[in-house]
């Protein structure tokens, strides 16, 4: 098998109205405004509470740098095509990535601005392209913590299958939830038009 793509250098992807670029230590300041706010965060799991701190935001820049430089993973930002100070709007991307069975798991979040407007589709369906062609991944699984109708939906619509659940796994929104598990298999991206 040969992967034309092997984190040698951090890929720049488009779509008709987005960039899907690196995030840079600039935008941490905009991390915090998008995961600083209690409606983006209500289903993260990792989140017990909105952020309020750059210290929070740092981390999560810095674990975005640390997955990439692990090639663990790719996280793109966000940007709108006309937008020429490339204000970061969310971030989308794979993680887990494990080679040798050629998966990985995606994750996405977007600032509540920009909400139902199909970017976050628009972004994930690129990012599924780049795994499969790119890539040469086999499966893409998801994670949504029970409620999240807005992400399972899109994941639907992306072709992804829901696959079960793990029960109450996950602490959020001050309770456990289950976690809802979902993936997409090459050839069904592939025969979905994708």
């Amino acid at each position: 098998m040969t992967v034309a793509y092997d984190f040698d250098r951090f890929p720049i992807l488009e779509t008709p109205r987005l960039i899907l670029r690196q995030v840079e230590e600039e935008d941490v300041q905009r991390l915090l405004s998008i995961f600083g706010d209690p409606l983006v965060v209500r289903y993260l799991s990792e989140a017990d509470a909105p952020l309020n701190s750059y210290e929070g935001a740092y981390a999560i820049y810095d674990w975005m740098c640390r997955t990439f430089a692990s090639k663990r993973g790719v996280r793109w930002g966000l940007s709108l095509k006309d937008d020429p100070s490339r204000t970061l709007l969310g971030t989308a991307g794979f993680h887990l990535y494990d080679a040798a069975n050629r998966n990985a798991e995606v994750g996405y979040e977007l600032a509540q601005a920009y909400w139902r407007r199909g970017l976050m589709h628009e972004a994930v369906q690129r990012i599924l392209r780049f795994c499969f062609d790119d890539m040469d991944m086999h499966r893409i699984g998801a994670d949504v913590t029970e409620g999240n109708e807005a992400s399972a939906g899109l994941l639907l619509k992306l072709g992804f299958q829901r696959e079960g659940a793990f029960r109450e796994k996950v602490w959020s929104g001050g309770q456990f939830r289950d976690l809802w598990l979902f993936s997409l298999l090459r050839r069904e991206f592939r025969t979905g038009g994708q």
